[in-house]
């Protein structure tokens, strides 16, 4: 199984009320029961940070199971920008017939039809609700 994760209005309510990175504790807490899951960073984080600096935001253990992050595309030029990105992770990882989960905010990033994707509210970030539906999807999925 394969987690694409956002950052902000995931991991932290989008206006950041305290600071980036609040709820990771709780996303963490998930991962640990799913060690199986690799995750991939889709955040807009990539766009100025590094895979290991991105790594160093998360406990070590954790850290250990992102693997990659997903390639820039031009929003301008693609509908559904960020399932397009992941699209073309899967397609580059040789990954395409894995079964995968994106956690995000922005819907719009998303087709319609994408039964792939968390939506999550960004003014929470990753509640309890977020929780329970990765919890479902990634116990389901394994």
């Amino acid at each position: 199984m394969i987690l694409f994760l956002d950052f902000d209005g995931v991991l932290h309510p989008f206006h950041r009320p305290a600071g980036a990175f609040s709820l990771l504790p709780y996303f963490e807490r998930v991962i640990r029961d799913l060690p199986q899951v690799d995750i991939v960073i889709s955040s807009s984080w990539r766009e100025g940070h590094s895979l290991e600096e991105m790594k160093s935001f998360f406990s070590p253990d954790v850290a250990e199971c992102i693997i990659d992050m997903t390639p820039v595309l031009n929003f301008l030029e693609h509908q559904y920008v960020r399932e397009d990105e992941i699209a073309a992770w899967l397609h580059r990882a040789g990954r395409e017939r894995e079964l995968w989960v994106a956690i995000d905010d922005t819907g719009s990033f998303f087709s319609p039809r994408c039964g792939n994707l968390i939506l999550v509210d960004p003014d929470a970030g990753f509640n309890e609700e977020a929780e329970k539906e990765l919890r479902k999807r990634l116990s389901a999925e394994n």
